[in-house]
């Protein structure tokens, strides 16, 4: 039987999930983004300032749609790097361990910033209790900043987790992480000044210890402090909706309706992913390959240049599967992964 994991009777939407206005530490504001983004071929935009969270849908149209975000930072800051300066500043995220979390409201006019009653409400100086509660709060480890991530579920947020390589965070950091919607697998500002923010294998391994339920996510993280778009329209994520809603969004958010990709024109893009008798089956825009990743070691390559299709049979002991799909420029698109024993 025919199981298609990425419906096809949907429309699909170019999004950038992560992005910052003059509202914290962006150059232009957010209508300027507004106009930078529709222009570029982009329908959905979430403006996910710093601590901030603001309702965009004043720049709303019916070809655009702004999602209600923000980026919470929660940092070790009892911890230093061996190598930082004796000297430094002390509050340079630099040199301490550090986890932002991109937040995002299921409604588009939430009640307010949630977890505040958390570390993070300590952190930023808007804890919501008393004295004594915030004194047991302000130390810092991985059990608070799942408090933050499961306060935010609470709250009607679905929560990403941003850039584990410039957060310096390691193996056994993001290992404990739960709750989790996604994993931003690729922040496209900061691989174009590093090199070091593409990381499925993060993603690989982060699967094998919470299992398929995690999605992947591309975003811009673009500050734009050059005053240009050189960090921009470099991480999409598409998601498959009925409709160009606010609600529609959320629900393949929700669902998994997506798939992400590099490239500024023309990223490379999924058309059409199934199941069917133990096989799965790929099309996508032409392709120098096509990769189908196994529980992050078994790894199945389909390497014709121009391919548009592409097949791989299931294994009995496989437990999740994810697929790449990589053109002649080097851009790759991701599929999530998915439980290999719903599609055998």
């Amino acid at each position: 039987m025919k199981k298609h994991l990425l419906p096809p009777d949907l429309n699909w939407y170019r999004a950038n999930l992560h992005c910052h206005s003059t509202l914290s530490d962006g150059y232009w504001p957010a209508a300027r983004l507004r106009t930078e983004y529709k222009n570029a071929g982009y329908q959905v935009l979430a403006i996910s300032d710093h601590n901030v969270l603001v309702d965009h849908s004043d720049l709303n149209d019916p070809d655009f749609l702004t999602l209600t975000s923000t980026e919470y930072d929660v940092t070790d800051w009892d911890s230093r790097l061996p190598v930082a300066n004796p000297d430094a500043n002390a509050w340079n995220y630099r040199f301490h361990d550090t986890f932002h979390l991109n937040l995002f409201s299921k409604v588009p006019n939430p009640a307010g910033p949630p977890a505040r009653d958390t570390i993070w409400g300590f952190q930023h100086k808007c804890f919501d209790g008393t004295p004594e509660e915030a004194e047991k709060k302000k130390t810092f480890s991985l059990d608070a900043v799942n408090e933050v991530i499961r306060k935010a579920n609470e709250a009607g947020f679905l929560v990403q987790y941003n850039h584990p390589n410039w957060s310096r965070n390691v193996q056994e950091d993001w290992r404990a992480l739960r709750g989790l919607w996604s994993l931003e697998i690729l922040n496209y500002a900061t691989e174009c000044l590093t090199g070091g923010e593409y990381c499925p294998m993060v993603y690989d391994d982060m699967l094998n210890h919470v299992g398929a339920g995690l999605f992947c996510s591309m975003g811009d993280d673009n500050h734009n402090r050059d005053g240009t778009t050189a960090q921009s329209f470099g991480g999409s994520t598409f998601f498959g909706a009925k409709e160009l809603t606010y609600e529609a969004i959320v629900r393949s958010m929700e669902r998994g309706e997506f798939f992400c990709a590099s490239g500024k024109v023309d990223p490379p893009r999924i058309l059409g992913l199934w199941a069917e008798d133990g096989v799965v089956h790929v099309e996508c825009t032409p392709a120098s390959f096509v990769m189908f990743v196994c529980d992050g070691r078994r790894y199945s390559l389909s390497r014709r240049e121009g391919q548009t299709h592409a097949e791989f049979p299931l294994n009995r002991d496989d437990a999740w599967f994810r697929v790449a799909v990589r053109d002649d420029r080097g851009n790759t698109a991701h599929t999530h992964a998915y439980p290999a024993a719903d599609c055998r």
